[in-house]
């Protein structure tokens, strides 16, 4: 196969998941469990949202499941390698994201706005937040932004580079309300959290793109998401609220 053909295989792959994990079933599922997500009962809401976040887990495994198990038994004969392999290239990645949240931040006086939101989910409805949050996020934007991603590129500069870029735009993007041109010229400054976003993702696929094996950046990415959670939560305790 054409370098080209690659490319735009592996592209067309990586949109038709990520178009499926943030469009189409959250649309659709949103749809059908409109009124429990809408209800006023707490346990209801949560459960129907987490219900979504689930459903739309199953449907991805079940078109990547075949590569995904293989390299879960391949992870079996190899954990030890395979695991300080991700957690070497998390270190990296998590001085780069500290270093940079910390000269961002002073310059925009805030947190990104997908961290204001994703703590605010968390207290609103931590009953699906939690889970999401520490496992199935993890699990499905490894799959899209790393896995799926890969199929287009032989060369892992480029691949990680890529993933990067794409991992830390989305986060950013996620967190904008209206996608018109004057709305995101207001919110350039947010577009400066793209580095610390994406230098996760960086090193995440650097660990793919070296073990061939998608556990070696799940395991930390969930690590990484369970502490963030941790310290959330923990702060908010420890200041009364």
């Amino acid at each position: 196969m054409s370098e080209a053909k690659q490319f735009f295989k592996g592209l067309l792959y990586t949109l038709a998941l990520g178009v499926l994990y943030l469009v189409i079933c959250p649309i659709i599922l949103a749809v059908i469990l409109k009124n429990f997500l809408l209800s006023d009962n707490f346990w209801i809401s949560n459960l129907a949202y987490l219900a979504l976040y689930l459903i739309t887990l199953l449907i991805i495994f079940l078109i990547v499941k075949k590569d995904i198990i293989k390299q879960f038994k391949d992870f079996l004969k190899k954990p030890k390698e395979i695991i300080n392999k991700g957690l070497s290239y998390w270190g990296y990645g998590l001085l780069v994201m500290i270093g940079s949240n910390l000269v961002i931040s002073s310059f925009v006086n805030n947190i990104s706005v997908n961290e204001q939101m994703a703590r605010e989910t968390l207290f609103e409805f931590p009953l699906y937040a939690i889970p999401v949050t520490i496992l199935i996020g993890p699990f499905l934007e490894e799959v899209i932004f790393r896995y799926a991603l890969r199929k287009s590129f032989n060369k892992k500069t480029v691949y990680a580079l890529t993933s990067a870029f794409i991992f830390g735009l989305l986060h950013v993007l996620t967190a904008i309300d209206e996608f018109t041109i004057a709305n995101l010229l207001s919110h350039w400054k947010e577009f400066l959290f793209i580095i610390p976003y994406g230098s996760l993702g960086y090193f995440f696929a650097k660990a793919y793109y070296e073990t061939d094996n998608l556990f070696s950046s799940i395991i930390p990415h969930v690590l990484h998401n369970s502490l963030s959670v941790a310290l959330v939560l923990l702060s908010s305790f420890l200041l009364g609220g």
